[in-house]
């Protein structure tokens, strides 16, 4: 049976003090674990431990932290997720999803065409359910990296941010009305790639003029309409099969 999985901030030392009151529920309450029990924690950066409980409290759980060890990515390349808000449960779904699948770094902006369940929201009381998620994914999925999040106000500033990352040579739309297909000999000498999705209501004509002042790619990637949540999930499985990593 596979051991229970914390995320574990600050695994450094060989002692850590667990304070997350979901997690320290869902260990004593929903599992049922006792002194002596082990646990495996991991810090999202690609180290993870044993954990031993050693002490349980209703606002902490002490573990003993043996053997640190360092995991590499399983992935050649590095892959950015450059994605809008859309409908909550959707968007959750999504980044899980984008976590499990060796995703680096996510970049979320506030399309033009935003959904009409989030106009009136404060979009960021939402921010941290999401990385909720991307946690909670890395602790079902075994991954020990934590992708990183930013969020911005509009596909512009995510632009600019890509750039200032790795410039725009690695940098595709997955884009309805394109005509191309996704191609292995277009990624192949890449290090880092990033794709870029709309919203279920598409590109604004606004953000259609940014990405082609920019010169970026667009691609199709497949011969049906996906999805929002959907489109970066295939466009990512694609890349990854195009450079043989599964």
């Amino acid at each position: 049976m596979r051991k229970p999985r914390i995320f574990c901030p600050e695994l450094s030392a060989s002692s850590y003090k667990c304070t997350n009151i979901k997690q320290i529920h869902h260990l004593a309450k929903v599992l049922r674990l006792k002194v002596n029990d082990t646990v495996e924690l991991f810090d999202g950066l690609g180290s993870f431990a044993s954990g031993i409980i050693q002490d349980i409290g209703k606002t902490h759980i002490n573990f003993h932290v043996n053997d640190i060890e360092l995991t590499q990515s399983p992935y050649q390349k590095s892959y950015q997720a450059i994605v809008p808000y859309i409908k909550k449960e959707n968007l959750n779904y999504l980044l899980q999803k984008l976590v499990e699948l060796g995703v680096h770094s996510i970049l979320i902006y506030k399309p033009d065409h935003l959904d009409q369940s989030l106009a009136k929201k404060d979009l960021s009381k939402l921010n941290f359910r999401l990385e909720e998620a991307m946690i909670s994914a890395c602790e079902q999925s075994s991954c020990n990296h934590l992708p990183s999040i930013s969020y911005f106000n509009g596909l512009g500033e995510s632009l600019d941010a890509a750039k200032r990352y790795d410039g725009f040579e690695g940098v595709f739309v997955l884009d309805t009305i394109a005509n191309q297909s996704i191609k292995d000999d277009e990624i192949l000498n890449l290090d880092a790639i990033s794709i870029v999705t709309g919203p279920e209501s598409g590109f604004s004509a606004t953000e259609r003029k940014i990405m082609n002042e920019l010169e970026l790619r667009s691609l199709k990637a497949g011969h049906y309409i996906l999805r929002a949540e959907t489109a970066p999930i295939v466009g990512l499985t694609m890349f990854h099969n195009l450079a043989g990593e599964y």
